[in-house]
C-alpha cells in the first residue's frame, strides 16, 4: 500500500491538492513570524546575573535550536527532503520568482560551495556571537533568512535560496540517498509518449475560477520544478524537494510517491567534489559537537588550533578563527585520510620489467580519478553513519531540553518562566523525557545500527566504482574509516554515559 500513497483514497487526494500544501506552508510561515516576534527584543533579564537566561525558555530560541534544528533529522531519516515541501523560506523564495528577473543561476554558483560557506557562516556566528544562546540574535538570524529568501527569488528562477544559502537542504540531500521514500514516475513509456510535458513546463497558462455566476480568468505561470528535474530522468532523490509540482501538473497520473527498497540511491554514483566538501564540513562539525562531552578527547581534537593560537598570541577570538577551518576541513580530512591511503596503497603493483634503454622515454603513468573524486566514492557509504551521529545528537538534545516546550508556549518571552523556576521556585525545572540509564543503551544501539548499515552500504557502492579502481582496496578503506569514526563515537558514548 505504501508503494504509492497517491493511491490511498483520502490521503492521495489530499496530497495531490495544491491548497493542502499551501496551507501547510502558510502555517509554517506564521510559526516562523511568531518566533521572530517572540525573540526580537529579548536577550537577558534585568537583575539576573546569568548571561543567557532565555536560551531554552524563550519560544524563538527553543523552537529553532531544539525542535527545528534537531527535529528535522527524524523527518530526513524517514522521508528525505520532505521538510523542503513545507519550508516557508523555500515557499517565499518561489513566490518572489514571479515578480523578479527570473535569471538562471550561473554555473559557477550551481554547486555546493556557496551553501558550504553558509554553513561555515552559521558556525562562526555560533562561535563569535553565541547566536544560539540569545533569542534576539536567533530572531535576527531568522529575519535575515527571510530577507535572503525573497532577495534570491527576485533575482534568480527556481529555489536559488535553497541551493545557495540553505545548509539544511544540502544535509537533507545527503540523507535522502538512503531514506526509504522517493518520488518517481510509474510508467516510463507513458512519459515517452507524452507531448505536453506539463510536469516540467513552467510556461504561461490560462486559469479559470468560477463561483456561481461569477467567473474570473487570469494568465499565470504554471509551477515547474524548482530544481529543474525531469521526473522521467530522475535516478536519485538527492535534489528532489518533494514539492509535488510535477504530480499536480501531470495529466496522466503517472507520478508515484512511496517507500522503496534498500539501498536507495547508494549505488547510483559518487558524491560530486563540491558535495564531498560539504560532507567533510558536516562530518567535522558533527564530530566536534559529538565529542565535546568527553573532556580528554575534546582537548585532543582541539589541541592543534589551541597550540597554534597560543604560538601566535591570539586570544579567544583568534582561536575561533583557527578552530573553524580546523573543525570544518582539516580534522575531517585527517579522519578520512587513513582509509584513503589504505585504498590507494591497495592499488600498488610491483612487477618485473626490463631496464629502460638509454634515451628511452618512460611510459606515462595511467590516469585515474583524482583526490576529490576518490573522496566522493569513499564518503558515500559513510552517509548512514553520519546520519546516525546526527540522529543521536538530536535524541540527546530533545531529551534534555524538549520538556521546556510547554513553558515556552505559555510564556513566549521566557522571562516569567525563568523567574518562576530559578527565582521564585514556584515551577520545577523540566527534566528528561527518558532517564540516562535508558538513553545510554538507546544511543549505543543507534550507533551500532548506523555502523552496521554503513558496512552493508559498501556492497552497493561498489557498483558505482570505475573499473580501474580496486574493489578490495575500496572496501578496506571504507572499513578503516568506519572503524576509526565508530571507535571515536563509541568511546565518547562509553565515557559519557556508561562511566559516570
Amino acid at each position: 500500500m505504501l508503494k504509492n500513497v497517491f493511491h490511498i483514497p483520502l490521503l492521495g487526494r489530499v496530497l495531490r491538492s495544491a491548497w493542502f500544501w499551501r496551507m501547510l506552508r502558510l502555517l509554517c510561515l506564521v510559526v516562523l513570524l511568531v518566533m521572530i516576534a517572540a525573540g526580537w527584543h529579548h536577550r537577558d533579564i534585568p537583575g539576573v546575573s546569568v548571561p543567557d537566561p532565555l536560551m531554552y525558555t524563550n519560544l524563538a530560541s527553543h523552537l529553532f535550536w531544539v525542535w527545528w534544528i534537531m527535529g528535522v533529522v527524524f523527518v530526513a531519516l524517514l522521508f528525505g527532503r520532505l521538510w523542503c515541501a513545507v519550508c516557508p523560506l523555500g515557499w517565499l523564495n518561489g513566490l518572489a520568482t514571479r515578480f523578479g528577473f527570473y535569471r538562471t543561476l550561473p554555473a559557477w554558483l550551481n554547486n555546493f560551495i556557496p551553501v558550504t560557506l553558509a554553513l561555515l557562516g552559521v558556525q562562526l556566528a555560533v562561535y563569535f556571537l553565541a547566536v544560539h544562546r540569545f533569542p534576539d540574535l536567533t530572531a535576527r538570524l531568522l529575519a535575515l533568512m527571510l530577507i535572503l529568501a525573497v532577495a534570491c527569488g527576485l533575482v534568480f528562477r527556481g529555489h536559488a535560496f535553497c541551493r545557495l544559502l540553505c545548509p539544511a537542504g544540502a544535509v537533507f540531500g545527503l540523507y535522502a540517498r538512503i531514506a526509504p521514500w522517493q518520488l518517481r514516475v510509474g510508467d516510463q513509456s507513458a512519459c515517452a509518449a507524452c507531448t505536453d510535458q506539463n510536469c516540467i513546463s513552467d510556461g504561461r497558462v490560462w486559469r479559470r475560477l468560477a463561483l456561481g455566476p461569477a467567473v474570473l480568468y487570469w494568465h499565470g505561470r504554471r509551477k515547474g520544478c524548482p530544481v529543474d528535474l525531469v521526473p522521467a530522468q530522475m535516478t536519485d532523490s538527492a535534489s528532489c524537494t518533494l514539492c509535488l509540482h510535477c504530480a499536480h501538473n501531470c495529466g496522466n497520473d503517472n507520478l508515484v510517491m512511496g517507500r522503496r527498497p534498500w539501498p536507495g540511491d547508494l549505488g547510483r554514483g559518487r558524491l560530486s567534489p563540491s558535495e564531498t566538501l560539504f560532507f567533510l564540513v558536516l562530518l567535522g562539525l558533527l564530530t566536534v559537537n559529538f565529542t565535546k562531552v568527553y573532556p580528554d578527547l575534546r582537548h585532543l581534537l582541539w589541541a592543534a588550533p589551541e597550540q597554534a593560537a597560543a604560538l601566535l598570541g591570539w586570544q579567544s577570538a583568534g582561536f575561533y578563527l583557527l578552530a573553524a577551518p580546523w573543525a570544518a576541513l582539516l580534522l575531517p580530512l585527517l579522519l578520512l585520510l587513513p582509509g584513503y591511503l589504505v585504498w590507494h596503497l591497495a592499488e600498488l603493483r610491483v612487477a618485473a620489467a626490463p631496464p629502460p634503454q638509454t634515451g628511452e622515454a618512460l611510459p606515462e603513468p595511467p590516469t585515474g580519478p583524482g583526490f576529490w573524486n576518490r573522496l566522493g566514492h569513499l564518503a558515500l557509504p559513510l552517509v548512514p553513519l553520519l546520519l546516525t551521529v546526527h540522529l543521536i545528537l538530536a535524541v540527546v538534545k530533545i531529551n534534555a531540553k524538549g520538556a521546556f516546550l510547554p513553558l515556552a508556549l505559555r510564556d513566549p518571552s521566557g522571562v516569567k518562566s525563568y523567574l518562576a523556576m530559578n527565582t521564585m521556585h514556584t515551577v520545577p525545572t523540566p527534566g528528561l523525557f527518558i532517564s540516562l540509564d535508558v538513553l545510554k543503551w538507546l544511543v549505543a544501539v543507534l550507533l551500532a545500527l548506523g555502523a552496521a548499515v554503513s558496512v552493508l552500504s559498501i556492497r552497493p557502492c561498489l557498483a558505482a566504482l570505475p573499473a580501474a579502481l580496486s574493489r578490495r582496496g575500496f572496501a578496506a578503506g571504507v572499513l578503516t574509516t568506519l572503524a576509526l569514526l565508530a571507535g571515536l563515537y563509541g568511546t565518547t558514548i562509553l565515557r559519557w554515559l556508561f562511566i559516570r
